[in-house]
């Protein structure tokens, strides 16, 4: 016998347990490999879609929250405006008021001083008179009935 044939049997013996014992526990091996894969690859497509249906009910929300937030800007702008308007025509009244204030004020202290002036300027011609009359106590002098008419 030769040795080419010992050879053949013992390839053939190889591929024959080979085939009926290790083949199949490395297919098995395989599918059970190939079964936690697609395990994976379905929990992670669940999972992706599940992130798309929350990222589409956030942006959602964030769309209407900007609507929300622009209604309110708005209406904010809306009072401030009114509120802008009301306060510059309550300036506007109280500038005037107080305007026609400070010109009784001044008109009323034009009119005191002026009062003071003639007092003054009353007492002034009085005082002046005294003195002449007690310069000279003449009543028959014409200037002395003249003045003494005034008095």
């Amino acid at each position: 016998m030769s040795p080419n044939f010992f050879i053949l049997i013992s390839c053939s013996a190889f591929v024959f347990i080979f085939v009926k014992k290790i083949w199949p526990s490395l297919l098995e091996q395989l599918d059970l490999h190939i079964k936690s894969i697609q395990d994976e690859l379905s929990e992670k497509e669940k999972r992706v879609t599940e992130y798309e249906k929350l990222k589409f009910l956030y942006q959602e929300r964030l769309q209407h929250l900007h609507q929300e937030i622009a209604g309110q800007k708005r209406i904010t702008e809306e009072k401030l405006n009114f509120l802008k308007s009301k306060l510059i025509a309550e300036l506007d009244l109280q500038y005037e008021h107080r305007q026609k204030s400070f010109q009784k004020t001044v008109q009323r202290l034009q009119l005191q001083q002026r009062k003071s002036l003639q007092n003054r300027c009353v007492e002034g011609i009085l005082y002046r008179i005294d003195e002449e009359i007690k310069k000279n106590p003449s009543f028959n002098d014409q200037y002395m009935v003249s003045l003494l008419k005034v008095i």
